[in-house]
């Protein structure tokens, strides 16, 4: 599939973003419950460590995508007038202010603040790769499929969906695990009751918005259909290649997806003590099949590659 690269890099890339988002909203809830910085940071810091590589991984599907993968850089030339180069510059951004921020919180280097604004850098510059990923295909006149109000409410969904319980299962990791308070020993005391609650806290939040950005998914389907059914012929071309049975399979998991993270993960973080088996099945069933969805959801997207005039008109000459 010649769209395979495109199709990692992009849900990869948005998993990353939320993934982050995610762990700014858990150090904002410790410290409103007056939780230490560095009781919080054990908890979060193992799943940030796991965002760059995500990021890093999805960069280097993308570039299979290029002619030329050692060209890349040139495509950042038109900054000022191409989503293109504006999507690989966000993309370098949120790469380099999240490793460097990744380490100098492991190495404990600069001020706390100086970490914390490498913090916000790195979630602005997150939002800015999604507004450019999404300018990308919206921008993209004569394709009317991807010139549409849905995609970037797919993609901003998506990133809702997929990066919160990434950080969900991360969490898990250090609940049953505590690698960071294995590695450094000065930290390895068990969780007190606070961060316990956090923790069940952080669970039911992150699964909550998964379900809710899975819903948003969900209903936004009929609409982009219907924009599609009376768009124009090329949109109606569109309408007409779209397998229904692969469309209904991948609406088929995100719905088991949504009702497994917004039920049984939701009430399960709520009820736990202690991570049992019931709640790392869930949460883990609940991350694959929103990814395997997401994935669909994406080939779903790039089959949208037809043009109004061109492919149009062949169409219809046969």
């Amino acid at each position: 599939m010649h769209e395979l690269p495109m199709i990692i890099f992009t849900v990869v890339a948005q998993m990353s973003v939320g993934a982050f988002w995610a762990l700014g909203a858990i150090q904002l809830l410790g410290r409103y419950r007056k939780i230490s910085v560095a009781a919080i940071d054990r908890i979060t810091d193992v799943a940030m460590y796991a965002v760059g590589p995500l990021l890093v991984a999805g960069f280097f599907a993308a570039f299979f995508h290029l002619n030329d993968p050692f060209h890349a850089i040139f495509t950042m030339n038109n900054i000022f007038s191409s989503w293109l180069s504006r999507e690989l510059f966000a993309g370098v951004l949120f790469g380099g202010f999240g490793a460097a921020f990744a380490i100098s919180q492991w190495f404990n280097w600069f001020t706390r603040g100086l970490r914390e604004i490498l913090a916000i850098l790195t979630a602005l510059s997150g939002l800015f790769l999604l507004v450019s990923m999404s300018g990308v295909y919206y921008s993209t006149i004569t394709i009317p499929a991807w010139n549409n109000f849905t995609v970037p409410v797919f993609f901003f969904a998506s990133t809702l969906l997929t990066g919160p319980l990434a950080v969900a299962l991360a969490l898990l990791v250090v609940w049953t695990r505590d690698p960071l308070g294995k590695i450094r020993k000065d930290k390895a005391e068990a969780f007190n009751e606070d961060l316990i609650s956090l923790l069940r806290s952080a669970l039911q939040g992150l699964t909550a918005v998964a379900t809710a950005a899975g819903v948003v998914i969900f209903i936004t389907y009929p609409m982009y259909l219907l924009t599609l059914v009376h768009g124009g012929p090329a949109a109606e071309h569109v309408a007409s290649e779209i397998s229904f049975s692969f469309l209904l399979w991948r609406l088929l998991l995100l719905g088991v997806a949504v009702v497994i993270s917004g039920v049984f993960a939701f009430n399960q973080a709520r009820m736990s003590a202690i991570p049992n088996r019931i709640l790392i099945a869930v949460i883990v069933a609940a991350f694959v099949l929103a990814v395997i969805s997401e994935f669909m959801g994406r080939s779903i997207h790039y089959d949208g590659l037809w043009r109004a005039g061109l492919n149009t008109w062949q169409t219809i000459t046969g």
